[in-house]
């Protein structure tokens, strides 16, 4: 398994990845399969730029993407000391062989690399037990519980949010 940062010309293979996703765990999601399958490959490698604030990173396995996760600083400069962790998926014919843990791994050291980066931030759909599980295995602690955060077909779930400290100020 190799890990990298993606760029604008893995657009194609992380959008269809991040497509099946949102297609087998709409509640895992804040994005729905909907709205991201009318964005083009285009958006996707604009998504990927390499100097953004946002980065995408996948875990390939024998040459294919076969998971994902974001991280993403938060531009307003009172706000710079804070990165989201996002859109976090592994294909479930990889799963079980800590690709998800490696991958995590992975972006928290990336985070911890960015100067003034002091905390990361997630939400996982409460009753998510394996993601929360896999979250406080990497030293993530919720905060609290968002009442109704996402609606699907008229249905309600909360959200979890955690936070990891990199380091303190």
């Amino acid at each position: 398994m190799r890990i990298r940062r993606l760029v604008p010309d893995d657009a194609a293979a992380y959008r269809e990845l991040r497509l099946r996703a949102l297609a087998e765990h709409p509640a895992a999601f804040t994005s729905s399969h909907e709205e991201e399958s009318r964005k083009p490959v285009a958006a996707m490698a604009v998504r990927l730029a390499p100097d953004g604030e946002e980065a995408v990173y996948g875990a390939f396995a024998d040459g294919r993407l076969v998971a994902l996760a974001g991280l993403a600083r938060e531009t307003r400069t009172k706000n710079r000391h804070k990165a989201m962790v996002f859109g976090t998926y592994v294909a479930p014919e990889h799963g079980g062989r800590g690709i998800a843990g490696a991958l995590l791994a992975h972006v928290i050291g990336e985070a911890q690399r960015q100067s003034g980066l002091l905390q990361l931030v997630l939400t996982v759909t409460a009753g998510n037990a394996a993601a929360t599980a896999l979250y406080e295995k990497a030293g993530f602690r919720s905060f609290g519980i968002e009442p109704r955060a996402i609606c699907i077909d008229g249905n309600y779930s909360g959200k979890n949010h955690m936070i990891l400290f990199l380091a303190q100020p």
